[in-house]
């Protein structure tokens, strides 16, 4: 849990500080730097002991690799839409329903149930953002 607090702080440090990259360099040039931000925890990782725990290596670089050209195009979209003028009041929770996203597709490929309280929540969400875009 503690973990997941520490990712929504740092994720929402993250939102705030694309707005000012994207004021200063294009969104095309933070993905070119974007990357070397990845050094430390790649050499921290690099030195994990359960870095080779795996049971099919080559599907799991597959998934690993879509994820980073997904990733990575979502991120140039995500400072397109800050460099075009968006606010990150906006923006940024408005990205922040990509779970949305996930929760659809687990629900029609993965056949994981999505329940009324979580159909709820998602709705509110979508509501949410309405009113911060207000």
């Amino acid at each position: 849990m503690s973990l997941s607090v520490l990712t929504v702080f740092l994720w929402g440090l993250w939102g705030l500080e694309s707005k000012f990259i994207v004021e200063r360099i294009s969104p095309l040039m933070n993905q070119v730097i974007f990357p070397l931000g990845f050094v430390p925890a790649v050499i921290f990782v690099l030195f994990s002991k359960n870095l080779r725990k795996a049971s099919d290596h080559r599907r799991g670089g597959f998934w690993a690799f879509l994820t980073g050209i997904l990733g990575g195009t979502g991120n140039i979209a995500f400072c397109v839409s800050l460099a075009s003028g968006g606010k990150a009041a906006v923006v940024v929770p408005l990205v922040g329903l990509a779970p949305l996203v996930t929760v659809i597709l687990a629900a029609v490929w993965l056949k994981e149930s999505v329940t009324w309280i979580q159909v709820i929540g998602l709705v509110l969400a979508l509501i949410s953002i309405y009113l911060l875009s207000l």
